[in-house]
């Protein structure tokens, strides 16, 4: 290879080096320019700012105005009947007119047996109040996780870049030297673009986090930032809001809401299917061809006959609900007591193992990384003990993030389980859209209590 030659691929790469410099800078400022702007907001305001959005929708003020209607029509008795009949429309036949009213009377608690489920559909309505809360501040809490994992994504993907552009400046002296083959340094910056690349996608990956996450208050903002250092962003509160929200179990508290719902309905029914007597009051007016009147008093009581439709199916059907309902308790009760203990024990052993991570294998990592660099640029390493090195530094940051979206993954699940919801229903990046979506078809999908 002639000498000329070789300064003519010596100015090429020094070429397609500067060039990459400028990138990895022009990447590292964006970076601090978009971390200055970034406002900071931990979990607690995240939630704060999504309530406050959430309660100008003004969901609860339309229930509350359903659960109070209902209350009065469960109260209202049945319409009257106005029964007006005639015979006889010749002047010369005898004519008689007779008007009357009717009501039926409410004598074995129909209406009180609907109050009772009205009264109940109110303690449903609070509950289910409940319930949307813990789910609003569940999804809340996955977003907000999701935005902090992203931003940690972002670091080690900067991080990782620093090294790789450390590595091209030393495979690129010992290639000015002739030590290093021209194939060698362009494997070298072929991995610093893709490091560059995988840094655009973090970042963008943390755009989109900080656009969900405000977005569950309104706003699209993408000046948002957790902030906060590695260790602490792990879930450390999960087994002490698994224990505080067992005794909150909503789906235990919906069960029993519901017995008591399919008791009152068993009792309606059976208020129902008795004959509840019907008095009727009238005046009959007849009148003789010669124009002479009489009027007469009418009294009347009427009673149903129930021989063949006593109820008695409806009862049996809700009756075998309610059975139903007391065997999926118990075993709901016992498989969910399972998943949580699993969960959980799974998140201590990722604790164990982000924590070797964090003050053994990560510092050792970067030592042993550092270390061999500076010993590739003094000649007493082999350009495949940097790659080495730089790789098993690599993957263990990605095992850092990865054990950390595991362990929040494990948490909002343990604790969606532990209140008795869905984990699948606050675990996704448009969960809170679900949630009122459901809501809203839920208030549609209420019956009316009572009433004629």
């Amino acid at each position: 290879m002639s000498k000329k030659y070789f300064q003519q691929q010596s100015h090429v790469v020094a070429q397609q080096c500067f060039r990459l410099k400028h990138i990895a800078c022009s990447v590292a400022l964006f970076t601090f320019g978009s971390w200055v702007n970034a406002a900071p907001i931990s979990l607690q305001q995240a939630l704060e700012k999504t309530q406050a959005y959430q309660a100008s929708q003004h969901i609860w003020t339309i229930q509350s105005n359903i659960d109070t209607a209902n209350m009065k029509q469960s109260q209202l008795w049945k319409n009257p009947e106005l029964s007006i009949e005639q015979t006889g429309f010749d002047s010369n036949q005898e004519q008689e007119l007779s008007i009357g009213i009717s009501q039926e009377l409410d004598v074995f608690g129909v209406r009180k047996a609907n109050r009772q489920l009205a009264v109940l559909a109110q303690d449903q309505s609070a509950l289910q109040q409940q319930i949307y809360q813990a789910q609003l501040e569940l999804a809340v809490k996955y977003l907000w996780s999701q935005l902090a994992v992203a931003e940690l994504e972002k670091q080690i993907t900067q991080a990782q870049l620093s090294v790789s552009e450390a590595n091209v400046n030393a495979i690129q002296k010992r290639f000015q030297a002739g030590s290093v083959a021209e194939v060698d340094l362009k494997r070298a910056k072929l991995s610093h673009s893709e490091n560059i690349r995988l840094f655009k996608q973090a970042d963008l990956q943390v755009q989109l986090a900080q656009q969900q996450l405000s977005s569950v208050w309104g706003e699209s903002d993408k000046t948002l930032s957790v902030r906060m250092r590695p260790s602490l962003l792990w879930p450390s509160a999960s087994h002490d809001n698994v224990q505080r929200y067992l005794t909150e179990n909503y789906i235990e508290k919906s069960r029993q809401l519901q017995l008591k719902i399919s008791n009152a309905q068993i009792e309606q029914s059976k208020a129902a299917s008795r004959p509840n007597p019907t008095v009727s009051f009238g005046v009959n007016r007849s009148k003789s061809p010669e124009n002479s009147s009489e009027n007469q008093m009418m009294l009347g009581l009427s009673l149903p006959l129930n021989i063949f439709d006593r109820q008695q199916y409806r009862v049996q059907v809700q009756q075998q609900k309610q059975e139903a309902l007391t065997q999926q308790q118990s075993f709901y009760t016992q498989q969910n007591a399972l998943r949580i203990g699993t969960l959980l024990t799974e998140l201590q052993g990722l604790e164990v193992q982000f924590k070797e991570i964090e003050h053994t294998q990560l510092v050792l990592a970067t030592e042993v990384q550092q270390k061999t660099l500076l010993g590739f640029s003094a000649g007493k390493f082999a350009l495949t003990d940097v790659q080495q090195a730089t790789l098993q530094l690599q993957e263990i940051r990605q095992r850092k993030v990865e054990l950390l979206k595991r362990a929040w993954q494990n948490a909002i699940t343990a604790e969606s389980l532990s209140l008795g919801l869905e984990p699948s229903a606050v675990m996704s990046n448009d969960s809170l859209a679900g949630i009122n979506q459901n809501l809203w078809d839920n208030i549609q999908s209420l019956p009316t209590v009572g009433g004629n």
